[in-house]
């Protein structure tokens, strides 16, 4: 049944259902399609689209997938809009990179906390994944939260984001990719910037508590100090302070220089674990110094190592500069050292040592350190060993070490045996066909090959990059090495 409308009446009704169709034209119009839904997000193509997003808190549980390369050149100082602020509330739905890029993201403000493209990030349910930024600028006068990606992440989970130059410069909390994050994930990514602050600074992330930290790379440039700061502690290659939770399968390759807690990985680790993970390049500060952690508090480091080169003045070691339990008080957690090795230079003004300068009421087991190479005759715990017992297979299997292969000390394969001239590397570092361990695959490799042509191949002498299932080494791996060749030769 109808009911009749006087025309006054149907001219009100048509003008109702004009203004809200209108209003849902505007809303799509501020973006490039979609409605929002997982199932049809909203479509982000140019970079006026990208920063109506932050416009709209309404939108910020909604679903976005970027359809288009970006270039924010446009937008600098204050004029782009943070997705998700502490005062609209935090963004909670999804955003999807689709494999491209962001490029010359400039953000410039004077005090300002959660700062980045999403100033604060909340949810379980949150996946911001698949983006890439090239040549970003962040620069905080003052505040806490300060990244490219993200100001503040709480449970969210981060993958496949990386940043390619550019730079970040804050006061705490200070990181290339995420300021602060607080339990969750973050998987999969890279970071190659410059990164500027006081404390709580690191390459990937400046803050990390709770959560997962997996398969991420830091190459770096970060400093956690300038002449005229008083306070200034927690720098590392990858994270600067790290809380509970677990990093594993991670590298940082990074020139560090802080003053209190200073590491190639990590500058203070705290009731953590660490898994895997290795560090190189260069660090340096003045108190708890180290190639792979600057300060380990009750944390657990495992079948990890640092080749990084080490200058400090107290409490400088090669892989962790002060080793202790997390607390001192009665019910503290006592840090755990096991299957690590340390084999760059190490320098200190008092007492550096080769392993670590300081072990307080921790462990520290089936663990060494190359004497020639980082110039240590003393450590507190570990064995010393020279650079020739280092590159020997039989040195770690005889302490119980897991590698490719052998089934003695375990089926986990967490290690390569040392190739020719070179220490053990993790497992997942290996290169299918890089039988030399240089890093490529090439004619060298082929070489290898060929004098091992129907040999048996029991893991070890190809260093577990190639374990045939039939263990002989025929046109199957020859077909292996050929298409590594391809994709991995220079």
């Amino acid at each position: 049944m109808f009911t009749r409308l006087t025309a006054g009446g149907f001219m009100y009704v048509v003008a109702f259902l004009a203004s809200v169709h209108g209003f849902g034209v505007a809303a799509r119009a501020d973006y490039g399609g979609g409605s929002g839904t997982a199932a049809n997000p909203y479509l982000i193509f140019t970079a006026a689209q990208l920063d109506a997003v932050g416009t709209h808190p309404g939108d910020w549980d909604k679903h976005f997938k970027l359809m288009g390369d970006i270039d924010l050149s446009g937008y600098g100082g204050t004029a782009f809009h943070r997705i998700g602020t502490p005062d609209d509330g935090p963004f909670t739905g999804t955003f999807d990179g689709n494999y491209k890029t962001i490029s010359d993201f400039r953000c410039a403000l004077d005090w300002t906390r959660y700062v980045g493209l999403f100033g604060f990030v909340d949810g379980e349910q949150v996946r911001i994944s698949n983006l890439t930024f090239v040549d970003p600028s962040v620069a905080v006068e003052a505040g806490q939260y300060a990244a490219v990606l993200a100001g503040f992440v709480r449970d969210a989970t981060i993958s496949n984001c990386h940043v390619r130059g550019g730079s970040v410069t804050g006061e705490s909390c200070v990181g290339a990719l995420i300021g602060r994050k607080d339990a969750g994930m973050v998987t999969d990514c890279t970071v190659a910037a410059t990164v500027r602050g006081a404390s709580r600074v690191g390459g990937l992330i400046g803050h990390n508590y709770w959560g997962l930290i997996e398969r991420c790379d830091a190459v770096c440039d970060v400093t956690g100090c300038s002449d005229s700061d008083s306070e200034c502690w927690a720098t590392g290659g990858l994270v600067g302070e790290n809380q509970n939770g677990v990093t594993a399968d991670c590298h940082a390759r990074c020139t560090v220089k802080g003053r209190r807690e200073a590491g190639g990985l990590m500058g203070l680790n705290a009731t953590a674990s660490i898994r895997r993970c290795w560090a190189e390049g260069t660090v340096s500060g003045e108190q708890d110094v180290g190639g792979l952690i600057g300060r380990n508090s009750g944390g657990e480091i495992s079948d990890s190592y640092s080749l990084t080169s080490v200058f400090g003045v107290v409490y400088v070691g090669g892989l962790v500069g002060y080793h202790a339990p997390s607390c001192d008080c009665t019910t503290s957690e006592a840090g755990v050292i096991e299957r690590c090795y340390a084999a760059g230079r190490v320098s200190g003004v008092s007492t550096p040592g080769g392993l670590s300068s300081t072990n307080d009421r921790s462990r520290i087991t089936d663990s060494f350190w190359d004497i020639q190479a980082t110039g240590c005759k003393d450590s507190a715990g570990g064995a010393a060993r020279t650079t020739r017992q280092m590159q020997t297979l039989s040195t770690f299997l005889d302490a119980g070490w897991d590698f490719v292969a052998e089934k003695q000390n375990g089926t986990d394969d967490i290690w390569c045996p040392p190739a020719q001239g070179d220490y053990p590397r993790l497992a997942w570092q290996a290169v299918t066909g890089d039988l030399d361990g240089s890093g490529t695959v090439d004619f060298h490799d082929f070489s290898i090959l060929a004098r091992q042509w129907r040999g048996v191949d029991n893991g070890l002498w190809s260093r577990g990059t190639f374990v045939a299932s039939d263990g002989i080494i025929d046109f199957d791996d020859l077909v292996a090495l050929t298409g590594a060749w391809l994709t991995y030769g220079r």
